[in-house]
């Protein structure tokens, strides 16, 4: 009989400490997400109102790109929506917190940050300063998981010449410099893939593509229509000239093996090898 109402005892012990362990993580705003066909990192963090980079150290993970459905992710404690965040009519207002950019306000609320910046009359996508309310625009994200399904649409090669060109110049590069990008990752081929999954002329990962559909141009791009794809590789060429502050090797080098791999690991001989690549290519296109 003793040993029956320790054991109930112990039960009972290990229920209490199972019902506290739960409370704790429901305080401390701690949750877990299991990742579904078709998720990704970008769109998790945006719909759980969660920074990307605090997705990222949560679970630490050392590639963003690489999730798989049924994995479980740990979601950061507190959501920083509720303390920076109020309803407005048409959307919400956010107060700029210490650190913070457009570009990961943008990503949090799932609105593209031309769409804030219009919003706000910010003129400067890099600057916004703590304690600025910015009025956020409701969320009309496209569905960016079919960007790559359609049928391909390839151009001849010099309509491919042509894109280059007037996407070039529409973002406020040199030609030159694009077409090189171009020439060096598929040398103008639209029908080219690589073995990671990179698409078309400018070899655009699909998860590059969602994320620049949904955050930087605000339309569903599909990565197999030329002009598609050219404008997916440029608009994130430019995004990487803005976040370096206009250095050419490391967007580069962000372009070719990953901004946030080059900050952490430096470049990698095969990077510096495409960057001088792409620097030669250029006298080729002027």
């Amino acid at each position: 009989m003793a040993l029956i109402q320790q054991a109930r005892r112990r039960t009972a012990t290990r229920a209490l400490v199972g019902i506290a362990t739960a409370a704790a993580l429901v305080l401390s705003g701690s949750a877990g997400y299991t990742v579904r066909a078709g998720d990704t990192l970008w769109g998790i963090a945006s719909r759980q109102g969660v920074s990307l980079s605090s997705l990222i150290s949560a679970n630490a993970l050392s590639n963003p790109d690489l999730i798989r459905p049924g994995q479980q992710l740990r979601l950061p404690g507190g959501a920083r929506a509720a303390s920076g965040t109020s309803s407005v009519a048409g959307g919400a207002v956010h107060v700029v917190a210490p650190g913070e950019t457009l570009m990961g306000i943008s990503i949090r609320y799932g609105v593209t940050m031309r769409r804030i910046a219009r919003a706000n009359g910010i003129a400067d996508l890099n600057w916004v300063y703590a304690g600025q309310r910015l009025r956020i625009p409701s969320a009309a994200a496209p569905s960016p998981a079919r960007s790559v399904q359609a049928p391909a649409m390839a151009a001849p090669r010099a309509d491919v010449g042509r894109m280059l060109e007037e996407t070039a110049q529409r973002y406020g590069f040199k030609p030159s410099f694009i077409k090189a990008i171009a020439y060096q990752e598929s040398g103008w081929n639209q029908a080219a893939r690589s073995s990671a999954g990179a698409v078309g002329v400018m070899q655009v990962l699909p998860s590059t593509g969602e994320f620049v559909s949904r955050y930087v141009v605000g339309r569903r791009l599909n990565l197999r229509n030329t002009q598609d794809n050219i404008t997916a590789g440029v608009a994130f060429v430019d995004y990487l000239w803005k976040l370096t502050g206009g250095n050419v090797r490391r967007t580069l080098a962000g372009y070719y093996q990953g901004l946030r791999s080059v900050r952490k690991n430096g470049m990698y001989p095969s990077t510096k090898r495409y960057i001088a690549n792409i620097l030669a290519l250029r006298s080729r296109f002027t």
